[in-house]
């Protein structure tokens, strides 16, 4: 399915979102094509939902063929998981990424066996079979670098926090920024944000200075990988933020305090469920699809405060 309808009519123009459908769920997987001379895909999605990509670009007369640019924020599998067999059928596409992530496209032994350590056997249920991507087609970046597609340019920023290797995408032709999961996870319609933290390497401090960032660009749009695009900036922005800092409190606190992880992860999980009270139970469902378990953000949130050795 085709999603054009948001916060508003006035849709960055050019840009197609792309529902995934995984898991067979709405709104949990949002992918991006960028229409005009140079077609461009952004965060493709993982693997095991290529066929709901091929099925919606068909909807528009196009093919994995027409693809010129796969443009990743980062390499987490439910971003870029299909790289690797989108490059299979479409040999000539060439993949923009962030150089601390290259690699692992290229190899992407590590990268499966450290999602296997959150997902255990359920890997591949979940996220499909991550293929390699030929080193030729990878464009690394380190961040501010153009990506001209024709008459559109794209401007790729650093943008550390949830991933070091995560780059933030600014269309300059829409005034979208494709921010992956720098802020946050939302569903469409409602005025409610919620961080997602997975380990292994979260990064509060840096995470602030990339929000910094994000606001400093004004654009018009973020584009959210899970779930979607919307324009009222400021509240978006400023929601995430805060609940981000209140779940790294918690969680700084929860490891100071001596409790048991299972006593700290169950402190956090309550925020999150007192903080989504007045959401429909499948609204509160269709978020933890998103952002994934909250015992997962916990993990991330702790690896980060035990690497800074700021828990006692």
């Amino acid at each position: 399915m085709i999603l054009n309808m948001h916060t508003s009519s006035a849709f960055p123009y050019g840009v197609l979102i792309l529902d995934t459908h995984h898991m067979g769920r709405t709104h949990v997987v949002a992918s991006y094509v960028l229409l005009g001379d140079e077609p461009a895909i952004v965060d493709p999605g993982p693997a095991g939902t290529l066929p709901s990509i091929e099925a919606a670009l068909a909807q528009h007369d196009m093919c994995l063929s027409d693809i010129r640019h796969v443009v990743l924020t980062h390499i987490h599998l439910d971003h870029a998981g299909a790289t690797g067999l989108i490059l299979e059928r479409n040999p000539s596409a060439q993949v923009h990424v962030h150089e601390k992530g290259a690699q692992h496209l290229i190899d992407p032994s590590r990268l499966i066996n450290s999602a296997a350590q959150l997902w255990g056997d359920q890997l591949e249920t979940l996220w499909g079979r991550t293929v390699p991507v030929p080193p030729a087609a990878i464009k690394a970046l380190t961040g501010g670098e153009h990506l001209h597609l024709g008459k559109r340019c794209l401007r790729a920023y650093d943008a550390p926090g949830h991933a070091k290797h995560h780059l933030v995408w600014y269309d300059e032709e829409s005034g979208a920024a494709f921010v992956g999961d720098n802020v946050g996870v939302r569903l469409p319609q409602l005025g409610f944000t919620r961080p997602a933290t997975p380990p292994p390497d979260v990064d509060i401090e840096a995470w602030q200075s990339t929000l910094d960032l994000i606001l400093a660009l004004a654009p018009r749009w973020l584009m959210l990988t899970h779930f979607g695009g919307y324009n009222d900036i400021e509240f978006h922005v400023a929601d995430f933020r805060e609940r981000l800092l209140r779940w790294a409190d918690i969680v700084r606190n929860g490891l100071a305090s001596g409790a048991s992880e299972e006593e700290q992860g169950a402190a956090l999980e309550a925020q999150a469920q007192a903080e989504c009270a007045s959401l429909s139970e499948d609204e509160q469902a269709a978020l933890t699809q998103q952002s994934g378990a909250i015992a997962l953000s916990w993990r991330g949130l702790a690896r980060y405060w035990q690497k800074k050795g700021a828990t006692r």
